[in-house]
């Protein structure tokens, strides 16, 4: 009975989420519920997984207006189509004491110029942090082009948007990367299940990655065909990005490890070591299977204690340290190198080292490692010291020549 539900809807000052599966299509019946939801004060959640007839939810729109406490509107399975997309956009858009903080349209059947309509009101949504358009695959390149525009204003505040299933392409991406270079706010994207996406397209995530004002801490991209050049283009994109914890993959789509690797532990020397990613805790899931044994490694140890994943994949992959390139620095370095290998060693002997699946170290191993390390700094001293010699004996024999020909000189103008 809608009458009496709308009755005591409007009655009640205790219900603060709305569900409805199936909604009324007699008028009589719909004004009785939506005289309800206006009378109320308390509600801050609707959600509504139903088709919705024009005349509900032009009503639905009207009476969002007057709901001040409203923070959440979820519109599933609603088939509100272009129309509707109007609608709600002019709804947005007169809505001048916005409280919506998360909007969900999940296959509404939009379009591109139902979502044009869309952005022009959620300009107006200065809350607006949650933004969910999945399962609407009509949303072209041209859409995600008007989308992007969004997140070009300067109060935009999304967090977290996620565009599943929307048979995205690379140009798609490419229109929406566009946009949220801009976004400091942005820490949750999902792409996943759209297949279209290929290794050129993940290329583009790369200006992303690399902007000032990224602050991505996931990316979800399950259903993706990854493979070796999609995991390259992330790899490249990832090297320099210090925010992007979780990376979720279908494990099953082919991802080239390698590329993780090397990301993750670059062992080519060890200041590229040091100058690796340290801070993605996730690649592919959680429980995924098949994750190479040192990707792995170096995953645990960031979610764990990422401020020591420098140190110990360091003493991971290079039992010898070459330091001459540090002797420019006199025997200043040489406290700092003992102080080093005096913090590997508590760090090895830690209980997060010995009951995770991290390798230790033994101590032998690490003290060996440190007096080979100091040796080559004594050995270098004796270097240190004939180029220090040598530099001021060369300073001491150019300012005697300055001197000589400035007493000459003077020589010259007496005799004058």
């Amino acid at each position: 009975d809608y009458l009496s539900l709308g009755t005591y809807i409007g009655d009640s000052e205790s219900i603060q989420t709305i569900h409805i599966e199936c909604f009324p299509r007699e008028r009589e019946e719909i004004d009785a519920l939506m005289g309800g939801f206006s009378r109320n004060r308390s509600i801050h959640h609707v959600e509504i997984n139903t088709d919705l007839c024009h005349y509900a939810f032009t009503e639905l729109g009207r009476v969002i207006c007057n709901m001040e406490n409203i923070e959440q509107l979820s519109l599933q399975r609603s088939n509100i189509g272009r129309d509707g997309c109007v609608a709600l956009g002019t709804t947005l858009e007169c809505w001048e004491t916005s409280s919506l903080k998360q909007l969900v349209l999940s296959d509404c059947d939009i379009d591109d110029d139902g979502l044009r309509a869309l952005v022009a009101g959620m300009t107006n949504c200065c809350s607006l942090s949650y933004l969910q358009l999945s399962e609407n695959p009509m949303i072209s390149a041209e859409g995600l082009m008007c989308l992007s525009s969004l997140f070009k204003t300067n109060h935009c505040v999304l967090k977290g948007l996620s565009l599943n299933h929307l048979n995205m392409t690379d140009e798609g991406l490419k229109a929406l990367v566009d946009g949220i270079t801009n976004c400091s706010a942005l820490k949750d994207l999902s792409l996943s299940r759209n297949p279209r996406i290929t290794a050129a397209g993940l290329g583009y995530l790369s200006v992303f990655f690399e902007s000032e004002s990224c602050c991505l801490e996931e990316l979800s991209l399950y259903g993706v065909r990854i493979g070796d050049d999609g995991a390259a283009a992330l790899a490249d994109g990832l090297a320099s990005n210090a925010s992007l914890k979780y990376l979720f993959l279908s494990a099953a789509a082919g991802i080239g490890w390698s590329s993780f690797s090397r990301l993750l532990c670059d062992t080519s020397s060890i200041n590229n070591t040091y100058s690796s990613n340290h801070t993605l805790e996730v690649i592919a899931d959680r429980s995924a299977v098949g994750i190479p044994w040192d990707v792995e490694q170096y995953l645990t140890i960031h979610g764990s204690h990422p401020q020591y994943a420098a140190m110990y994949k360091i003493l991971l992959n290079h039992s010898v340290f070459h330091l001459q390139s540090f002797f420019q620095w006199d025997l200043k370095f040489l406290p700092l190198v003992a102080d080093w290998f005096d913090k590997a060693l508590v760090i090895n002997d830690s209980s997060w080292v010995q009951h995770r699946v991290l390798v230790s170290f033994p101590r032998e191993e690490l003290q060996r490692r440190k007096l080979s390390a100091l040796y080559q700094c004594v050995r270098g001293i004796p270097v240190l010291e004939v180029s220090d010699y040598y530099i001021k004996a060369m300073q001491k024999s150019s300012a005697k020549r300055r001197m000589t020909k400035r007493f000459s000189i003077n020589r010259l103008f007496i005799h004058m």
